[in-house]
């Protein structure tokens, strides 16, 4: 599923329908296969980002996820297979996990994609990252990446017994700058198993090549899915995947692993492991492996406690405040640019070299038109407006998408109209901007739309308190 946006105004289609359909569809395969299956659920989301911008683009991610959902598919497991997925997709696909993943005997994530660590923090791109990969700045992770703790949090909330997260992230084919070209070691927590598609410090290919045959499929992938297929148990599987990679590759490549599970864990049994072993028990130490020949770990501390609901929210205020004290700046801005023209042609000069907050405060001024301002200048200054607008959002600014939902509201005519409006709200919002929330819930209501919840919950999460319907405005 991908989200098509038209340049001039809006999405192609309504991306909330979309998103709650597939939702839908994932809900019924889940509920479909959970029914007939013995025991306790194995559950699985599947994720392939490859259609990034410009040279970012991969090849082989949505070929690998499908292989990995198939091989899973064969051991009776219950699959969730995503592609191409933005971050508020992301962020939907974790939320609906962590449901279908309550209480499951197993809960695995396979991720493929974009993926790397700055700052001694692990992401995940999504592919609607508005930033080449290799100028990426860490302001840019934290406002359009996920961060590896907060999805380790969101997929453990449903309590799993056993959690494996598999990471096939940090393609060799993009340039990553100064960020380092892998992702940083995690501990794994009890009831949990946590692999990477290379060492730290390595690289993961994006394809490979054994003799004269060329794979388009990372290495990862294609021997992880032949032995993932054997249902055997998980360390085994891994262990001997890890040889084949670093074997195929020249040893340019060895997956690792850090393995917190106790006891074996058979991929195909839906018993194991036992009913009080799950991600939420007390933190255990356990050895990681490096290389084809895994080394004992030195003494380790205990691990902490993984984040949760209270990471989520503390992230969300954060964003709220910090997007809550830029709009004021914008407001007072506004008022020097009326009574300084030198402010004003300032602001001009910044928007014209792409400083997003100038092109939408400056959008802003020239929506303000003054009364009396004859008809042609004032359709020149809304056009002229509109273009520093649209510029700003289609590059993700949470302010800009949030005033261009709100104009293109203001003078909605037609459905079409409203579903624009509203996939700009949603944008702003899911990037940050907590001042769109009560129209974004407000429009989302009244059409019974099935992200509603999501939204009401953050509103929670943001201000301590639920949404009061009584301030809509009729």
């Amino acid at each position: 599923m991908r989200c098509g946006v038209t340049h001039a105004c809006a999405p192609r289609a309504p991306i909330a329908w979309r998103w709650a359909c597939a939702l839908l569809a994932a809900c019924v395969l889940l509920g479909s296969a959970s029914a007939h299956a013995g025991g306790a659920p194995r559950v699985a989301l599947v994720i392939g980002n490859a259609d990034y911008r410009g040279t970012d683009r991969l090849v082989s991610p949505a070929l690998d996820a499908e292989l990995i959902a198939q091989s899973l598919r064969g051991i009776g497991f219950s699959v969730d297979l995503e592609e191409n997925r933005t971050r508020a997709q992301m962020l939907g696909d974790l939320d609906t996990f962590s449901r279908t993943a309550a209480h499951a005997s197993i809960a695995l994530l396979y991720y493929a994609g974009h993926g790397f660590e700055m700052g001694g923090e692990n992401y995940l791109i999504p592919v609607d990252m508005p930033v080449p990969v290799g100028q990426i700045a860490q302001a840019d992770l934290m406002r359009y990446a996920l961060p590896l703790r907060y999805i380790l949090g969101t997929a453990s909330r449903g309590e799993p017994r056993a959690l494996l997260m598999l990471l096939d992230a940090c393609r060799s084919g993009a340039v990553r700058g100064g960020a380092t070209p892998s992702m940083a070691p995690v501990q794994a927590a009890h009831g949990t198993l946590i692999a990477f598609a290379t060492q730290p410090g390595g690289a993961a290919l994006d394809s490979f090549s054994v003799g004269s045959i060329l794979h388009q499929h990372s290495p990862f992938a294609w021997y992880l899915s032949q032995q993932i297929a054997g249902g055997g148990d998980i360390v085994a599987a891994l262990g001997k995947t890890q040889v084949d990679v670093s074997v195929a590759t020249g040893d340019a490549q060895r997956p690792w692993f850090n393995n917190g599970l106790i006891g074996n864990l058979r991929l195909a049994d839906s018993t194991a492991p036992s009913a009080d072993a799950n991600v939420r028990q007390p933190a255990l130490s356990a050895q990681g492996a490096r290389g084809a020949q895994p080394q004992p770990a030195a003494p380790q501390t205990a691990l902490p406690a993984l984040p949760g609901d209270d990471a989520q929210t503390a992230d969300e205020q954060a964003l709220a405040r910090h997007w809550s004290a830029e709009s004021l700046r914008m407001q007072a801005l506004f008022i020097q640019m009326v009574v300084n023209p030198q402010v004003a042609d300032q602001v001009r000069k910044n928007a014209r070299q792409g400083d997003l907050f100038s092109m939408t405060t400056l959008a802003l001024s020239l929506f303000a038109v003054p009364d009396g301002t004859p008809e042609d200048e004032a359709q020149a200054r809304i056009a002229e407006g509109t273009l520093y607008l649209n510029g700003a959002s289609d590059r993700h600014y949470p302010m800009a998408e949030a005033a261009r939902g709100g104009w293109i509201f203001a003078h909605a005519k037609l459905p079409e109209d409203v579903d624009q409006a509203t996939y700009y709200f949603r944008e702003a919002v899911d990037h940050g901007y907590a001042e769109s929330l009560p129209h974004l819930i407000a429009i989302l209501t009244a059409r019974g739309d099935g992200n509603l919840g999501m939204y009401l919950a953050k509103y929670r999460r943001i201000y301590g308190h639920d949404f009061d319907y009584t301030a809509i405005k009729r």
